[in-house]
C-alpha cells in the first residue's frame, strides 16, 4: 500500500489527478485492501493517458480533461464499490451474507426476548368467587355444618390435666409408636422426657406464655401418639394402648360431639380463600382435611368401644356420623383432594362397620334400623367425581401465567409461571431451569419462546382435557377396559407440547377409580346387612343375591365396577363370601389382596377385594 501511495506521488502524475484519486477512494467506503487496488488502477490509468504529454502544463490540462470525463466523484465511488463487490468470489459473498443475516437475526432475537420478558398477565376473571358461588347452596347459613366442624377442629387435641397425668404415669407401656426396632429405645427415652415435661408443667400451675407454649407442644406430641394409635387396627394395639385411646376419646368428647352435631346439618360449605385472604386459587390451603381424618378415626374408635359394651345403637350412630362427615367433605363441586379425603372417610366407616358386624351378633331389629338409615344416607349420593373446581383452578392459572392482548394471542409469563409452580412443588428458579434442561430437553426454552401454545389455545386444551375427565366419570373401569381407552395416552395427546398443562393438570384416572371403589363398598355393606338379616330371620343364607332382592332385603343387586356384573356371592357351609374381582379384572376365587407384609389390602393390584368374610389381620408386635 505504501508503494502504491508513493507511486501516486511520483512526478508522472499532476497534483489534481492525485487529489481526484484520493477523493474517489474516500467516496468508495470499502475495505482497505480493495481501496488500495482501485487507487493503483486509477493511478495507472492516468499515467497511461499522460505518458505522451511533453510538458507539465499539457499533463495538467490533459488530467483535468480526464477528471471531467469521469464525472461525479461520489457516483464514481459508488460504481467502483459495486463493481468490486460483483467481482469478488461467490464463497466470500455467501459468507458476508450469512454474517449479515445472523447479525440481523440475533438483533431481532434480542428485541423479541426483551418484548417477551416484559409481558405481564392481566387478571380479568375472579374464578375463586365463581367457585364460592358454585359450592354454596341458596339456603340459610344456620344449615351449614362448617362452623361446628371448625370449632371441633379447634378443640380437638386439647388435653385435660388428668389425661396428661395418665400419659406420664404410663409412658413406658405407651412409648412412642412412631419408632420401632432398633429405634425403640430412643422412642422410649423421648416418651420419658415428655412424661417429665408433663409432671413439671402440672406441678408449676403458673399461667404464663412460656407455660402455654410448653403445654401446646406437649399436647401436640401426645396427640401425635394418639393419632398413630388410632390409625392402627384395633387388634394391633395392646391393652394399655387401648386404655390410652379410650381415655383420649373421652377427653375429646366435646370436639366429637360437635362433629356429630355438624353431621346432622343438611349442608356443608366453606368460603375458599377467606382464611388466606386471597383470590388466587393456587394459594388456597386446606389444612383442616388432616384434622377431619383424625376426628373420623376417633369417632370410629368410640363406636368400637360402644360395641364392646353392647351399646350397638350408639356405636352405629357414631359410624353413620363418620360416613356423613365424609359426605360433607366431598361436597358438590369441591376440589378433588377434598373429594378423595371424603371418600377415604366413607370407606373407613364402611370397613369398620364390617368389622363390628363380623365380630358381634346384632339382632334383626337393630340391624334393620341400621340398614334403613344407612340407605337413606346414601340414597341421593352421587359417587361420580366432580372436576369443576379443578377446571376453574386451571383457568385461573392460565390467566395468571399468560400475557393478554399481545401478538400471538398471549404467551407464557415465565416469572409468574415459576412462582405458581412453586406452590405445587418445592422448586426454586434454578431447579426449574435444571429440569427444563435435563428432563424436558434443551429444546424446551425454544418451545416456550416460539412454539408453545398461546393463551387461547391453552384454554381450549384445558377445556378439552376436563371434558375428557368428565366423560370418563360415566364409564366404569370395566367399560374403560372394554373400549380400550388408554387414559395416559389420551391425556398426553391433549396436552402435547403444553408445558403449563403438563405441570398443573393432574391425571385423575386413579381418582375416578376410587369413586367406583367407594360405590362398590357402600353397595357391599348394604348387601351384607341384608344377608345378615336374612340369616337372623330365616336361619340360613340365600342361595343367590337375586333371592335377597326378591324378598326385599335389598333394593338392588350390588354391582362390581370391574366386571359390570353383580358382586360375586358364594354361599358356604357356615357363612358366605362376597367380593369384587378387583383391579386386575380377574376372578381369583375370593383370594384376598395382601400387601408386602402379608396383611390384607383393600383394592390392591392383585387378588380379589373380599368384603365378607372380613379378612383377618396378623398381629405383629
Amino acid at each position: 500500500m505504501a508503494k502504491k501511495l508513493a507511486y501516486m506521488h511520483s512526478e508522472n502524475l499532476p497534483e489534481c489527478a492525485i487529489d481526484f484519486i484520493k477523493l474517489v477512494i474516500r467516496q468508495m467506503r470499502y475495505r482497505k485492501k480493495v481501496r488500495a487496488e482501485v487507487m493503483a488502477e486509477l493511478a495507472a490509468h492516468f499515467e497511461d493517458e499522460l505518458k505522451d504529454c511533453k510538458s507539465d502544463e499539457e499533463k495538467e490540462r490533459k488530467a483535468k480533461e480526464l477528471i471531467a470525463d469521469f464525472g461525479d466523484v461520489k457516483l464514481l465511488g459508488v460504481l467502483l464499490r459495486r463493481a468490486k463487490k460483483r467481482c469478488r468470489p461467490l464463497w466470500r459473498t455467501m459468507v458476508a451474507r450469512t454474517f449479515q443475516t445472523v447479525g440481523i437475526l440475533i438483533l431481532l432475537l434480542i428485541v423479541y426476548i426483551g418484548w417477551f420478558l416484559m409481558g405481564e398477565p392481566v387478571i380479568s376473571v375472579d374464578y375463586l368467587a365463581q367457585l364460592n358461588q358454585m359450592v354454596q347452596p341458596a339456603v340459610d347459613e344456620s344449615l351449614n355444618a362448617a362452623p361446628l366442624y371448625e370449632k371441633a377442629v379447634q378443640l380437638y387435641g386439647k388435653c385435660s390435666d388428668d389425661f396428661l397425668l395418665f400419659f406420664a404415669e404410663n409412658y413406658k407401656e405407651i412409648g412412642d409408636p412412631l419408632v420401632g426396632g432398633r429405634f425403640r429405645r430412643e422412642g422410649r427415652l423421648r416418651a420419658e422426657e415428655l412424661a417429665d415435661d408433663i409432671r413439671q408443667l402440672l406441678s408449676t400451675k403458673q399461667e404464663t406464655d412460656l407455660a402455654e407454649k410448653t403445654r401446646l407442644q406437649i399436647e401436640s406430641e401426645v396427640g401425635t401418639t394418639a393419632s398413630v394409635l388410632l390409625t392402627r387396627r384395633y387388634q394391633e394395639t395392646s391393652t394399655i394402648e387401648r386404655k390410652f385411646i379410650k381415655k383420649w376419646i373421652e377427653d375429646q368428647k366435646e370436639a366429637l360431639d360437635l362433629v356429630v352435631a355438624g353431621t346432622q346439618k343438611p349442608y356443608y360449605w366453606q368460603k375458599y380463600g377467606s382464611k388466606q385472604n386471597t383470590s388466587e386459587m393456587m394459594s388456597i390451603l386446606l389444612p383442616e382435611l388432616a384434622n377431619f381424618k383424625r376426628l373420623a378415626y376417633s369417632l370410629l374408635r368410640r363406636a368400637r368401644f360402644g360395641a364392646e359394651q353392647g351399646r350397638y345403637e350408639d356405636a352405629f350412630s357414631d359410624m353413620k356420623s363418620c360416613y356423613r362427615l365424609g359426605q360433607h367433605i366431598k361436597g358438590d363441586n369441591t376440589f378433588v383432594i377434598e373429594q378423595l379425603v371424603g371418600m377415604a372417610i366413607e370407606a373407613l366407616a364402611t370397613q369398620r362397620l364390617r368389622d363390628i358386624l363380623s365380630e358381634y351378633e346384632i339382632d334383626s331389629i337393630v340391624l334393620t334400623k341400621l340398614q334403613n338409615e344407612f340407605e337413606q344416607i346414601v340414597a341421593e349420593e352421587d359417587f361420580a367425581m366432580s372436576f369443576q373446581a379443578e377446571r376453574l383452578s386451571i383457568y385461573d392459572v392460565i390467566q395468571r401465567c399468560f400475557t393478554e392482548d399481545r401478538i400471538g394471542g398471549g404467551h407464557l409469563c415465565l416469572e409468574e409461571f415459576k412462582r405458581l409452580r412453586a406452590l405445587v412443588a418445592d422448586y426454586d428458579s434454578y431447579s426449574f431451569l435444571e429440569e427444563i434442561i435435563e428432563e424436558r430437553a434443551w429444546t424446551a426454552p425454544l418451545r416456550v419462546l416460539f412454539t408453545h401454545p398461546n393463551k387461547h389455545e391453552t384454554f381450549r386444551a384445558a377445556e378439552e382435557l376436563y371434558d375428557y375427565w368428565e366423560s370418563l366419570n360415566l364409564k366404569s373401569p370395566a367399560r374403560i377396559r372394554t373400549e380400550g381407552i388408554d387414559i395416559d395416552k389420551d391425556t398426553m395427546e391433549i396436552i402435547e407440547g403444553n408445558i403449563l398443562l403438563d405441570v398443573f393438570a393432574t391425571n385423575f384416572g386413579r381418582a375416578i377409580e376410587m369413586s367406583y371403589q367407594i360405590k362398590a363398598e357402600v353397595q357391599a355393606i348394604v348387601t351384607i346387612m341384608g344377608l345378615l338379616r336374612h340369616k337372623n330371620d330365616k336361619g340360613f343364607y340365600p342361595q343367590s343375591l337375586r333371592e335377597l332382592t326378591g324378598e326385599g332385603y335389598i333394593s338392588e343387586l350390588p354391582m362390581d365396577p370391574w366386571t359390570d356384573k353383580p358382586l360375586v356371592y358364594k354361599k358356604t357351609d357356615e357363612s358366605f363370601t362376597l367380593y369384587s374381582v378387583g383391579r386386575n379384572f380377574e376372578d381369583d376365587g375370593g383370594e384376598v389382596v395382601r400387601d408386602y407384609d402379608g396383611q390384607p389390602e383393600m383394592w390392591g393390584g392383585e387378588g380379589d377385594v373380599v368384603f365378607w368374610p372380613v379378612p383377618e389381620f396378623e398381629v405383629k408386635r
